[in-house]
């Protein structure tokens, strides 16, 4: 809500090029690989590797399968190092309460419209804390996400508009940000 939609790939991204040795061990117990060189080859050309790994994706009706390989290269041999069977993130199983806290959300921001709420800029966690506040239940932030994002493309008198700020996004009524960038 309060950062670009590829924030959350950008942190995940791997982008430390050194491995302290502590860093290894950690790797070595989560994976239970048998030998820390199949997993760290000091001083070797990556095209004189013994090993090579591939990464198998299979999306099912209510899941997602990761499968990773380790294929010798010399023998043509796989070696499952580990599978990961996740619930697929994308399948809402509580629709309904999903649907009924979407309404209730877009009943209270469209209130908050009509009273004067987003005359000045609001930042999300703000947004958050005034529907918990008055649903007095917590609120899921995708659901307020798509409700604000709903609310970006609405009627010229309901509509929002996001704007970058130095930690994130705010949000503010279109109309009152028109208005103020003309003076």
């Amino acid at each position: 809500m309060g950062k670009p939609l590829d924030f959350v790939q950008k942190i995940e991204t791997f982008k430390i090029k050194r491995i302290f040795m502590y860093d290894i061990r950690i790797i070595h117990q989560i994976l239970a690989v048998n030998s820390l060189d199949s997993m760290v080859h000091l001083g070797h050309e990556i095209s004189s590797q013994k090993n090579a790994y591939e990464l198998h994706v299979t999306t099912l009706a209510d899941r997602v399968i990761y499968e990773l390989f380790r294929v010798d290269v010399e023998q043509d041999q796989k070696v499952m190092e580990f599978k990961l069977i996740d619930i697929r993130h994308d399948i809402d199983r509580y629709e309904h309460s999903t649907t009924e806290e979407v309404k209730k959300i877009e009943t209270l921001l469209n209130e908050k419209i009509d009273a004067g709420y987003f005359n000045e800029e609001r930042q999300p966690y703000e947004i958050h804390n005034l529907c918990y506040a008055e649903l007095k239940r917590y609120i899921r932030p995708k659901n307020l996400m798509k409700v604000l994002d709903e609310l970006l493309q609405g009627s010229e008198e309901t509509r929002i508009a996001r704007h970058q700020t130095e930690y994130g996004f705010g949000y503010v009524l279109a109309a009152h940000a028109k208005s103020t960038e003309k003076k």
